[in-house]
């Protein structure tokens, strides 16, 4: 694991589950890569979602998808914006490094 994180109270922590390649987060809900290549949790996930499974941990403690471990945070007015691929040119590539939960 990469570290430790705070996990709030009061369920503002995003923390997740792997289990056979499918992400979930605390609310039950799939991570998924949707049509538009945003990369959102919802239940269940929308029509069109293009992947919905095959996520897995690298030795290195990142995130992946398949075999990529970049992904981009794409500015949207005040915030951001979670995706795949880089879509436009306010795209920076991010990765996703795991943290173990812990009540703080």
């Amino acid at each position: 694991m990469g570290g430790v994180g705070c996990n709030n109270k009061d369920g503002s922590t995003l923390s997740m589950k792997l289990v056979n390649g499918v992400l979930t987060d605390n609310k039950g809900r799939t991570g998924y890569i949707a049509s538009n290549r945003q990369f959102q949790f919802d239940a269940p996930p929308q029509a069109g979602a293009l992947l919905t499974a095959g996520w897995s941990v690298c030795d290195d403690g990142f995130l992946a998808l398949g075999q990529q471990k970049i992904f981009y945070q794409c500015l949207s007015g005040s915030f951001w914006n979670l995706y795949d691929q880089n879509i436009a040119a306010q795209c920076k590539p991010v990765n996703f490094i795991l943290l173990e939960n812990k009540d703080c």
